[in-house]
């Protein structure tokens, strides 16, 4: 159980995490996503929009969840998540995923969430729902 208590207006506590190599293979062996893109620097040299690798989108949306999660008390209580990726992440830098309790209504919190790199450029935003 959470202590978190969901009022309009309060903010979920943030979650800071980087992205190095470590963390991209790792991902891509949980997830099977083996895209050279978040790992070879050679080939992100060629096709990445920051010339280097970047980290999985689905990475930066899982740490979202992580933290929806950690303040609903528990994954049977995040209704859904529903993200846009803004911008890369590039390897070797952190981000910080941060929500905001919007409304609540319906047994059901809004949460509008963020990812914002190190350089305050947003790399995704969205909306989760907690039940309450």
């Amino acid at each position: 159980m959470s202590d978190f208590v969901f009022t309009v207006g309060a903010e979920l506590p943030a979650i800071s995490q980087p992205s190095n190599l470590v963390t991209s293979v790792m991902y891509a062996g949980a997830s099977t996503d083996y895209n050279p893109l978040h790992y070879d620097q050679a080939f992100a040299g060629q096709v990445s929009p920051t010339g280097a690798p970047i980290a999985h989108g689905m990475y930066s949306m899982g740490l979202v969840s992580r933290m929806l999660t950690a303040a609903a008390g528990g994954p049977e209580r995040v209704a859904d998540l529903q993200v846009r990726f803004s911008k890369p992440w590039p390897l070797g830098t952190t981000a910080t995923f941060s929500g905001t309790v919007t409304a609540i209504e319906d047994g059901l919190a809004t949460i509008e969430v963020q990812g914002t790199g190190e350089n305050g450029e947003r790399i995704l935003s969205g909306v989760g729902h907690v039940r309450v």
